[in-house]
């Protein structure tokens, strides 16, 4: 199992706490045996034993934590020496991880909204070309995306899931053509029609394509499609352009 950060936080203030009573302890010991020569017990010297091997095991998946998440290559352990050391490691493990769930999140947005156009159909063309050709680009964008590996995302996912991709935008017109500004509509009508056709354009702004919940993908398909309803406009942001009536 793949180790968490939450985890490895809760034992790091274990050790932390374990190490601040095992020093105060050293420093009784150390007194005594200035004062008296009594040497150590055995019990705080398997204690001293036990606490190196937390911090070396706690180290070790810090260590493994960072490589899974990040491109940084793994720190050799002896890198490692102290609780200080150990900490900005954990913190280094925090940012990967966190920076690995908001890719998920952009992935899965990015998909969503190729499912969403996968799912449309014509309300009065059951085979209409032009959306039967963004579907296939579509299709393959998809499992494009869901088979990328690697450290980073897929360059189209971002702009997908910020709405900033012509198919995004494509979408956006499509759910939101009763709903947008007449400035941002015209816009998105222009672009869509640059993109993939005036035909498409036309559709999509005048409220011709529609989900439909059979041809919804079940795994990342909203739930709001199931029914067939309307769903929330994809975010897309402009900062200019003509105005114009719908």
């Amino acid at each position: 199992m793949e180790p968490s950060h939450t985890d490895l936080l809760q034992d790091f203030s274990l050790v932390t706490k374990s190490f601040e009573q095992l020093g105060q302890r050293l420093s009784e010991v150390a007194e005594q045996v200035r004062t008296t020569g009594v040497l150590p017990s055995e019990s705080l010297i398997e204690e001293i034993t036990a606490s190196r091997r937390n911090f070396t095991d706690l180290r070790a998946r810090a260590i493994e934590l960072v490589g899974l998440m990040s491109e940084t290559p793994k720190a050799a352990p002896e890198e490692i020496g102290s609780m200080k050391e150990l900490e900005a490691l954990l913190q280094l493990a925090a940012e990967a991880q966190r920076k690995r769930a908001q890719q998920e999140k952009a992935r899965m947005r990015a998909l969503t909204v190729l499912d969403r156009l996968l799912s449309l159909v014509h309300r009065d063309q059951p085979e209409f070309a032009p959306l039967s050709e963004c579907q296939a680009k579509s299709r393959a964008l998809r499992e494009a995306i869901h088979d990328h590996t690697g450290a980073e995302l897929h360059p189209d996912v971002t702009p997908l899931a910020q709405g900033r991709h012509p198919l995004a935008e494509l979408l956006t017109l499509v759910e939101g053509y009763d709903d947008l500004d007449d400035d941002l509509w015209l816009l998105l009508k222009h672009a869509v029609a640059e993109n993939f056709g005036k035909s498409l354009a036309m559709s999509a702004a005048r409220g011709k394509l529609c989900p439909s919940p059979t041809r919804m993908n079940p795994e990342h398909s909203p739930d709001e499609f199931r029914n067939g309803a309307k769903v929330a406009v994809v975010p897309t942001t402009f900062t200019d352009g003509e105005s114009g009536a719908h």
